[in-house]
């Protein structure tokens, strides 16, 4: 990996909401609806870090129908996948990171169109 690119990496991690994103995702595909509703933010907020975060490769996207899927990438390189590994193992008993994992339990247990066509990891 070059040094730019893990700059790139690096700055990405450097937000609140895209440390979020990355945390949610981690645990299975979402759309952007789905990412507003857990992170109680607007969708132009949540689709600008999700383009940040598939500008550095952390991020993929397929589409489904009319709605589009995120997923955590696969790390082709090693150095790449120990700076994404640092944030989702290393920072997934951060209070923040339980709650919205518990949040998207419960909006998926509630049901409505929520999570219905995204694969589950």
């Amino acid at each position: 990996m070059r040094i730019k690119k893990a700059r790139q990496m690096l700055q990405s991690f450097a937000d609140d909401t895209r440390l979020r994103i990355i945390n949610l995702l981690n645990s299975r595909e979402l759309n952007v609806s789905e990412l507003c509703q857990v992170l109680e933010s607007n969708q132009s907020n949540v689709s600008k870090h999700l383009a940040r975060l598939r500008f550095t490769g952390i991020v993929g996207d397929k589409r489904c129908g009319l709605n589009i899927y995120y997923y955590l990438s696969r790390p082709e390189e090693r150095a790449h996948e120990e700076l994404l590994n640092s944030i989702t193992v290393g920072l997934a008993g951060l209070k923040t990171f339980k709650q919205d994992l518990q949040k998207l339990k419960e909006l998926r247990k509630m049901g409505t169109n929520f999570g219905k066509g995204g694969s589950k990891k």
